[in-house]
């Protein structure tokens, strides 16, 4: 009966976890900010409120490049020790920004908490060999529902620029790229029913769990006071 109990009690716990799970999803009404953690190449950062995108509204924002190199650790934060050993192998680079434009840098990008992301990009590749790439343009579709103020999934896609030669020959990183933030609504579901459909199955389950642990233990209570008297062959024989 103690195992029986302890199944059921199992069961009825995970139904009721399943139940609460929907509701415990980020909601988002129109207008709020979804907040973006960027990882480049060599660092993690949180994006500014002004980079963030509006929850159902398309917008567009700029990122600049020194934001994501400085968050980045790179010289302008490095020990004197270590940016002195820097120039001593780059003896042609006397400064900090010729430094960063021969460095590659990469990023990806997380929104809601770390439930959607997309995949890390090329925002300054100066590669001698093809391909090239200086980001111009990010494009990241969100597809979302406004009824119940969740994001579904999330896309990208990338547009690269020419790259630009210097007055000394040499290309350079550009100072910003452009993020655009395009939200489509998808149609909306009846989140009431599947709720209502998940409280049925609950109450299913608890019912029949109530019922066998009420069955079962009749069934032991009984069992040592009722038995049934064999026939007797003798009997049966003298009747005849």
């Amino acid at each position: 009966m103690d195992s029986t109990m302890k199944r059921h009690k199992l069961i009825l716990s995970i139904a009721l976890f399943a139940l609460c799970l929907p509701l415990s999803v980020q909601s988002y009404r129109i207008g709020d900010a979804v907040g973006i953690i960027i990882r480049t190449n060599k660092h993690k950062l949180e994006a500014y409120r002004h980079q963030m995108p509006r929850f159902g509204v398309s917008t567009k924002t700029k990122i600049e490049t020194q934001f994501l190199i400085d968050a980045a650790g790179n010289d302008l934060k490095l020990a004197d020790g270590i940016r002195l050993a820097r120039q001593q192998q780059n003896p042609h680079h006397h400064n900090y920004e010729d430094n960063t434009q021969e460095e590659l840098l990469r990023m990806s990008m997380q929104f809601d908490e770390g439930f959607h992301h997309i995949s890390t990009i090329d925002v300054y590749n100066p590669s001698q060999r093809p391909p090239r790439k200086a980001l111009d343009t990010l494009i990241i579709k969100f597809v979302y529902s406004a009824s119940d103020g969740s994001i579904h999934s999330v896309q990208q896609e990338t547009r690269y620029r020419d790259f630009q030669p210097n007055g000394g020959g040499r290309n350079t990183m550009p100072k910003s790229f452009t993020v655009e933030y395009v939200w489509i609504e998808e149609a909306d579901v009846d989140l009431g029913s599947g709720v209502l459909f998940l409280f049925a199955i609950v109450l299913l389950v608890a019912l029949l769990g109530m019922m066998d642990v009420c069955c079962g233990s009749g069934s032991e209570e009984n069992g040592g006071t009722y038995s049934k008297a064999p026939k007797s062959a003798d009997g049966f024989a003298k009747r005849l």
